[in-house]
């Protein structure tokens, strides 16, 4: 029987692995064997903070602004042969109403849409060495937005009769 929960010797990038969700998403595949790395936006590991939910001992990190498509193609590659799981967990929301100006609304699809095909296209080539797989952790505002930040979807509630 295969055990599909063994990535002993596995190698995963997650994409927002420095903190919340991602940083947890990091830690799973770690505690099941996994090389893992993160990317996140702070310019060295030693900035996170634990307090904050983050817990960078024992991954990989690189500072990646995933806003920008250049900063991707030139992040170095964490591991050089092949990757075998790419989890995309990035996400931004600027507050405040900021989302309404045109420079929120950039950055907030930036890194919240346009990074996702940027990344995927990136380590492409690796993920298929590997024959890997791709992950998307997405939020629940990208199905229900919160009041004040239009760069996300919105829906409204059904009426009844």
């Amino acid at each position: 029987m295969i055990d599909d929960t063994d990535f002993t010797g596995r190698r995963v990038l997650v994409v927002g692995g420095s903190s919340g969700i991602g940083n947890g998403i990091a830690h799973g595949f770690r505690a099941r064997g996994a090389h893992v790395h993160a990317w996140g936006t702070r310019a060295q590991a030693a900035d996170y903070d634990p307090a904050e939910g983050s817990d960078l001992a024992g991954l990989g990190y690189t500072c990646v602004d995933v806003g920008d498509p250049d900063a991707i193609a030139a992040a170095p590659a964490p591991f050089a042969d092949a990757l075998d799981v790419l989890v995309q967990c990035q996400g931004t929301v600027v507050y405040k109403r900021g989302e309404f100006a045109r420079p929120g609304w950039d950055t907030v699809m930036a890194v919240n849409l346009d990074s996702v095909m940027h990344c995927a296209m990136r380590f492409r080539d690796s993920l298929a060495a590997s024959r890997g797989s791709i992950i998307v952790v997405s939020s629940i505002s990208g199905l229900k937005a919160n009041i004040g930040n239009p760069a996300m979807p919105r829906q409204r509630p059904a009426r009844s009769a």
